[in-house]
């Protein structure tokens, strides 16, 4: 027993030994910082000064000054992809809707509502169970901030509603209402059927068309708009491309019958 304990001391004393002379290895690490840098001069641990401190906050602004609008496109990108993905879903439920109704399409009267600011009660709600579908993302942050691209044209009564909060985007084409029959359409690729319409933010007749509604495209993505043609096609055009063929007959008309309410002539129209 005795020489065990012997034995304890002596390894004991030899560690003690050791980290005398070799304290590199054994000393703790902030009294090694302070063992090797005993006496060196103040400039070696002194902080940012101010000037450096405003340098890094200028790059780091600098940074964010060309991130962010990076950024802001890349949202509003996906909020345009939205946007014609939300548009393509009408389209097809109106197509699904004229499979139950013998080739017809929903009445351009009541495909939105038959209660006015009540868009569940419309005619294609049932294809859709959706209300964030009918309305697009960019449009939502618009109305949110009572932001319009320019001031729309009221409706005309009795096309018109002023008395309810818009809360959709894309309106029907009121020219079609002469022939709902997509087999009757003479160039369905060329007619239009549903658009993004400049609406206002009270507008809830859910038409557009070359009179008494709004006749203009929103054009919120990049400035464009999108379109959809009775042919089920996406189109998304700027201002010059849209002029172009708005001024046509057959964009609005899918038939050669072109008279409006109380035999109304559009003789603007080529």
């Amino acid at each position: 027993m005795t020489g065990a304990l012997f034995e304890n001391e002596l390894a004991s004393r030899n560690r003690w030994h050791r980290v005398q002379s070799e304290p590199e290895e054994y000393l703790p690490v902030q009294k090694q910082f302070l063992e090797r840098h005993r006496g060196a001069p103040l400039d070696a641990f002194r902080a940012f000064t101010l000037i450096e401190l405003l340098v890094v906050i200028a790059i780091i602004a600098m940074l964010a000054g060309l991130l962010l609008p990076v950024l802001g496109r890349a949202k509003e990108s996906a909020r345009n992809v939205s946007c014609m993905n939300n548009l393509r879903q009408i389209a097809i439920a109106s197509v699904t809707y004229s499979l139950d109704e013998r080739g017809h399409l929903p009445w351009f009267r009541t495909w939105l509502y038959s209660k006015p600011g009540d868009l569940t009660t419309g005619r294609l709600y049932p294809y859709l169970k959706s209300k964030p579908v009918y309305l697009c993302p960019t449009d939502k942050q618009e109305l949110a901030s009572k932001k319009r691209p320019r001031p729309p044209a009221p409706p005309l009564p009795p096309f018109g509603n002023l008395n309810s909060t818009r809360d959709y985007s894309f309106a029907m084409n009121c020219g079609i209402c002469h022939a709902t029959d997509l087999s009757a359409f003479s160039e369905p690729s060329k007619t239009l059927l549903y658009m993004e319409g400049n609406l206002g933010p009270n507008d809830y007749s859910g038409q557009v068309g070359p009179a008494m509604v709004s006749q203009a495209l929103a054009f919120r993505h990049n400035k464009r708009g999108h379109l959809v043609m009775a042919d089920l096609r996406i189109e998304t055009m700027d201002k010059k491309a849209f002029d172009k063929v708005a001024k046509t007959k057959r964009f609005w008309f899918p038939t050669d019958d072109t008279s409006g309410p109380g035999g109304m002539t559009f003789g603007n129209l080529q």
